[in-house]
């Protein structure tokens, strides 16, 4: 939309006693707000069709308070607003349609090729890092867009990998398109908008409020072509995007995992109800549609050096992140060699660096 019908949508979007629904069915009937917002002739106000304090705030063309700040900060950041009739049509068709969706990049072209949603806990094994990569690796090679939600654990390791591998990829935010959050993830963002897009329902300004991220999951499962559930808790959002997936039709899978560890209640569940079990990229690829020959090597691994082997083999073992100091104590490495095989293992991408001077395999 131009910046001129932008005020008009805002205007409706907060217009008060105007549920959603109504929105819809009167976009239904009137589908340019600029031609009715601060328009006090409009046939709209005779129509019965709004309630008094409905008609007073778009008769006057009220507007949010931090408007300016608003427009400015989408004018910092190149934010561009989609309304209701020009973004993707499969967002249309879920249950509570955005109204807006903002976006940072382009979302076009990685809508354009296949899309799976890779969600998960923030707090993931390495075994469930490791597997969202080399999973996915394939899959990227083939320019799958992968779509999530820019969140720590998982979904870091699936935008990650999307880049490394030079494939699309939307993070889609609980909060305005100015805010990353985590702020870890700014450096990665960036990343994003270059080759795909950050999208959000949200204005510019809005915090990551927690009920936001429940909403979001949504507009994640809406995107993609299937969900594929890595690791989570029964309770995690993870399980939300796999049920707002079943409420649009789309196709769920999931990751099977060690029925003792609790990152692994979420999928197995999913799978004792039905859900696709992923056990190798092809397994992904055919839920996609993808053609590929039986019997191909999916998989390319990075070449390793004995030491850099000796440290991926202690990371897997050890299932969780290790500090530098805990790394040195284990495997005996003089500093200077072990900071040398670290380095080279984060460039490979094969591990990455957690709070303080962590490090896990993913």
């Amino acid at each position: 939309m131009t910046k001129e019908q932008y005020p008009s949508w805002l205007c409706l979007k907060t217009a008060p006693e105007l549920p959603l629904k109504a929105c819809l069915e009167l976009l239904s009937v009137y589908p340019q707000p600029e031609e009715f917002v601060g328009v006090a002739q409009h046939p709209i106000y005779q129509s019965g069709l709004l309630k008094a304090n409905t008609a007073e705030h778009l008769k006057k063309a009220v507007l949010p308070g931090n408007m300016p700040q608003i427009q400015q900060l989408m004018r910092h950041h190149e934010i561009k607003c989609l309304s209701y009739h020009e973004y993707p049509a499969q967002l249309r068709e879920i249950f509570a349609p955005p109204l807006l969706l903002y976006v940072r990049g382009e979302i076009e072209p990685a809508l354009k090729q296949k899309a799976l949603a890779v969600v998960g806990t923030r707090k993931p094994t390495a075994y469930g890092r490791e597997m969202c990569r080399k999973l996915l690796t394939p899959l990227c090679e083939r320019q799958v867009s992968i779509i999530s939600g820019l969140a720590l654990g998982i979904d870091t390791v699936a935008h990650s990998t999307a880049v490394q591998n030079g494939t699309l990829t939307l993070g889609v935010l609980a909060s305005g398109l100015d805010i990353i959050y985590p702020s870890q993830n700014l450096e990665l963002s960036r990343k994003i908008i270059n080759s795909g897009a950050l999208v959000s329902e949200f204005e510019p300004g809005a915090k990551p409020d927690r009920w936001n991220f429940p909403a979001r999951n949504r507009i994640i499962s809406a995107l993609s072509d299937v969900v594929f559930i890595v690791e989570g808790p029964i309770t995690s959002g993870a399980l939300l995007t796999a049920k707002n997936a079943i409420e649009q039709n789309k196709d769920i899978c999931a990751l099977p995992g060690n029925i003792n560890n609790l990152n692994a209640e979420g999928p197995n569940h999913l799978l004792k109800n039905g859900a696709t079990l992923i056990s190798k990229a092809e397994d992904l690829m055919f839920l996609l549609g993808i053609d590929y020959e039986q019997g191909e090597q999916l998989e390319i691994r990075a070449l390793l050096s004995v030491d850099e082997q000796t440290l991926c083999d202690l990371l897997k073992t050890e299932q969780r992140a290790l500090s530098f100091d805990e790394i040195l104590l284990k495997t005996a490495f003089p500093i200077g060699r072990l900071s040398t095989v670290l380095t080279n293992l984060e460039l490979k991408g094969l591990i990455a660096k957690e709070g303080g001077n962590a490090f896990f395999l993913i």
